[in-house]
């Protein structure tokens, strides 16, 4: 049994140690993949989802997360900007843009949506500030079912119907379930286990994450037959959307570092991260099936940037995260 469960870490290892290219790899085997696959994954996307959770909380350093919540100041004002600011901007673009019904729905409800289940993994992936980036999701998952019902009206009209409290116990067994999980893992393994085994972790959420864009490319394939041209034009808005938002979000959150010395360049980084990769997926259970159709493919989609963000934006955050400052790129 020893021997299977090294083999099993060792595994867990070498996918850690190559994670950015298995995630960007397994776009484009999402796409290729028989429908019935993904079929067969979407009843248990409840379990990834809280898989996700849960391999973040593992490894979630308490005392910094205890320290982000004595700050609520900043917390609170990236909830604020987040979710309520960044939507108003994001409802007024797409009116300007004259964008169609369905691309405009999909672009308010990422904006309203918490940063991504799988935000701490990608900011350890990343090398950012993971406390933070768990604060900032738990926190937006939450207050979910109180703020988007409320900005969905006031952006879209009230005529999109919206289950609130259905979502809100969802989410509240999803981190139910992963608090417990997690808290379970940690007590077993202890603090020195979890450090020692940081890579197999990055791997086994590697792992979690691909069967989460097996189950959710599993449509793209149709239309592809039957409109490319449109699955092109809806990836360049999705691209678009989420790196437009990491850039912009993370450029911003730097120029803030010259008035805020507490704010550290890693904060201002994981900011713009999670500005970017946000978790819409939750809306699926909570509009009526004739919007969740209308924006199926744009969710399918924007599983895309994210699984790029390791790969692409690494480069982005990596550079960053050596500079002293950025009013000195030309140096």
């Amino acid at each position: 049994m020893p021997l299977i469960i090294n083999g099993i870490f060792f595994v867990l290892s070498k996918i850690g140690a190559r994670a950015s290219l298995i995630l960007a790899i397994s776009l484009p085997v999402g796409v290729i993949l028989p429908e019935i696959v993904s079929k067969s994954l979407l009843p248990y996307l409840p379990h990834i989802i809280v898989g996700l959770i849960t391999v973040a909380m593992i490894r979630v350093d308490l005392g910094r997360v205890i320290l982000h919540l004595r700050k609520p100041i900043g917390l609170c004002a990236s909830l604020v900007l987040l979710m309520v600011i960044i939507p108003f901007g994001m409802n007024w673009l797409a009116g300007f843009l004259a964008l169609s019904l369905p691309l405009h729905m999909a672009l308010v409800f990422m904006a309203c949506a918490p940063p991504l289940g799988s935000a701490p993994n990608l900011a350890y992936l990343l090398k950012l500030d993971a406390e933070l980036v768990f604060n900032v999701t738990i926190a937006g998952t939450l207050i979910l079912p109180l703020i988007a019902p409320i900005m969905v009206g006031i952006t879209l009209g009230n005529d999109i119907g919206f289950d609130s409290w259905a979502l809100f116990s969802r989410l509240i067994v999803t981190v139910g379930a992963s608090i417990f999980l997690a808290a379970f893992a940690r007590n077993f393994f202890g603090q020195e286990g979890i450090k020692a085994n940081e890579i197999a972790l990055d791997g086994l959420s590697t792992l979690i994450m691909v069967l989460f864009v097996v189950a959710a490319m599993g449509g793209v394939t149709h239309i592809l037959e039957t409109n490319p041209m449109q699955v092109l034009y809806l990836l360049g808005i999705v691209l678009l959307a989420n790196f437009g938002a990491q850039v912009g979000f993370s450029f911003f959150g730097m120029i803030i570092e010259k008035f805020c010395p507490e704010m550290s360049r890693r904060q201002s980084l994981s900011f713009g991260m999670v500005a970017g990769n946000r978790n819409l997926g939750l809306f699926a259970a909570a509009i009526p099936l004739t919007n969740l159709e209308q924006i199926l493919p744009f969710l399918a989609l924007y599983q895309v940037p994210i699984y790029l963000t390791p790969m692409i934006g690494g480069l982005f955050y990596r550079y960053f995260l050596n500079r002293t400052s950025i009013f000195k790129i030309a140096d």
